[in-house]
């Protein structure tokens, strides 16, 4: 239905009444940009593509923590780890609520643990995936990283120009047997390429201040026909994608249960067993099992893709880390998660991508549910809190040069320095917020890097006339944020390495 006219004067007269109270509460606020009447910041809110590098050259002019108020919504933005320890870990009983989003209301995307609210409902997921993925039962997946990574090495080793689909296929093939079971094809899997559609398209939804009725949710109203309300229409045609990628894999799940074909998988695993003394409903598993499908490839995908474009561009750090590989494990096989402890400039490469590549620069917003004071300033309730992960990995008091790609800024004498800041913590989240999945994430990361260095050198591809090709660096804008598209030059280090593969497919099949 239209809007009546009363809804919109009442509109008005709620953006004059906010204005007159946001000038008079001033002094009490963050320091930030100079708002214009009615609209604020409208005009001063940064805008795609890479809008945290906007919010950082904010935060030097006025401080680590910004204020902002575009129309009616107060938005405050972190952008150093010393404020976000003080506010969101030490605080993080009035920090860890979401801001409600209208788009993410209408594409039905509200059950995603990412997104809920505060309260039972997020505890109680979070404590099932605490059970299935904290630090020791995250070891239990180990194989399915194993199987799936040895299967992308193959493929990789015979069609290594391939290799910007073949990350997309090990993050998507992960996920799919993690969440349902289910083995992905090679090529083209219905079940794998509808999760990643949806996830692109939750990505962009849900990252705050992507469309007007993040500002003003009245919008949300507005019937579809309306003029300007493409939100809206885009919206209802995603939502139906959205919501055949909650039921169709979770229901060929349930099938494969009723006639005992189903493997064991997050699904099985929550169908199975109670939580205390709370059992989950069907829905809920279904629900939980969704943000897997849905959250747990891009952060692995972002970070893989974000390796290979800092080897093309660091041959060094590439010959250096092989170095280590080949001192440490023994040439007749690959390299296994029983190394890891003795590969410390892996470990040191994989920080330094999860650095200088956050694959969530401004993570998800969380919303302040009181009140707050924090060093003479006033933090309003319901206020949307940012925080800027770029602006924390780029901080040059804690990472020096930060433009630069540097593994060895956490060693010392050859070891992963303890007093070294560590960006790998905070790439999966902040406060209670932190991502559950993120111990298997880890484990599947490191598996990929680990084996790709061990097996493949990785240079530029060239140009007609032989120059390097130089990749961008600019990534585009959403919850999880990725590199576009680049050719590099991915060549077996020699013929060995292929049949380690080879034997490394036979033996993780043969388990």
């Amino acid at each position: 239905m239209d809007l009546p006219l009363s809804s919109l004067a009442a509109v008005g007269l709620v953006l004059v009444l906010f204005s007159v109270y946001s000038r008079r509460t001033a002094r009490k606020l963050p320091p930030g940009p100079r708002g214009q009447f009615l609209v604020g910041n409208l005009r001063d809110a940064p805008r795609p593509p890479e809008e945290w590098k906007a919010y950082a050259a904010m935060s030097k002019e006025y401080g680590p923590v910004t204020y902002l108020r575009v129309l009616t919504k107060n938005v405050i933005v972190v952008n150093t780890m010393q404020a976000v320890t003080d506010l969101l870990e030490k605080r993080s009983a009035i920090y860890s609520d979401r801001p409600q989003l209208p788009m993410v209301d209408i594409l039905g995307l509200g059950p995603l643990i990412s997104l809920l609210p505060y309260g039972d409902q997020w505890k109680l997921y979070r404590r099932a995936l605490h059970q299935l993925f904290n630090e020791t039962a995250a070891k239990k997946w180990r194989g399915v990283h194993e199987t799936w990574n040895a299967r992308f090495l193959q493929r990789l080793a015979d069609k290594p120009e391939d290799w910007w689909n073949l990350t997309l296929w090990l993050a998507g093939a992960n996920i799919v047997e993690l969440a349902y079971g289910r083995e992905a094809a090679d090529h083209n899997d219905p079940c794998l390429m509808l999760g990643i559609q949806s996830l692109e398209v939750a990505s962009h939804v849900a990252s705050f201040g992507t469309y007007l009725v993040d500002w003003i949710p009245a919008l949300k109203y507005v019937p579809a026909w309306f003029p300007g309300a493409q939100f809206k229409r885009d919206g209802l045609m995603w939502r139906e994608l959205a919501m055949r990628s909650k039921h169709l894999p979770f229901e060929q799940t349930m099938k494969d249960m009723a006639v005992g074909t189903s493997r064991p998988c997050v699904s099985t695993e929550l169908l199975d067993r109670q939580l205390g003394a709370v059992s989950l409903s069907e829905d809920d598993v279904k629900n939980i099992a969704w943000v897997l499908y849905l959250a747990g490839a891009d952060t692995t995908l972002s970070a893989m893709r974000a390796f290979v474009h800092a080897m093309v561009l660091n041959p060094s750090v590439q010959r250096s880390a092989q170095a280590e590989l080949d001192r440490i494990v023994p040439r007749s096989r690959l390299p296994q998660m029983s190394d890891r402890p003795q590969l410390p400039y892996i470990d040191s490469v994989i920080r330094e991508t999860l650095r200088k590549y956050p694959v969530a620069p401004l993570a998800i917003a969380h919303r302040l549910m009181e009140d707050d004071e924090y060093e003479g300033m006033h933090l309003p309730k319901g206020s949307t809190v940012v925080v800027n992960s770029w602006a924390i990995f780029h901080d040059e008091e804690v990472y020096p040069e930060p433009h630069l790609f540097q593994p060895e800024r956490y060693l010392r004498d050859g070891i992963i320095d303890p007093a070294a800041p560590d960006p790998s913590g905070a790439a999966f989240g902040y406060g209670r917020r932190v991502c559950p999945g993120r111990h298997v994430a880890d484990a599947e990361l490191w598996m990929m890097i680990a084996t790709v260095l061990s097996c493949f050198d990785i240079s530029p591809s060239k140009k007609a006339d032989g120059t390097d090709i130089i990749p961008s660096s600019t990534m585009c804008s959403g919850v999880v944020s990725m590199l576009g598209e680049f050719p590099c030059k991915m060549e077996l280090r020699d013929e060995a390495k292929r049949q380690l593969i080879l034997d490394e497919v036979e033996r993780v099949v043969s388990t």
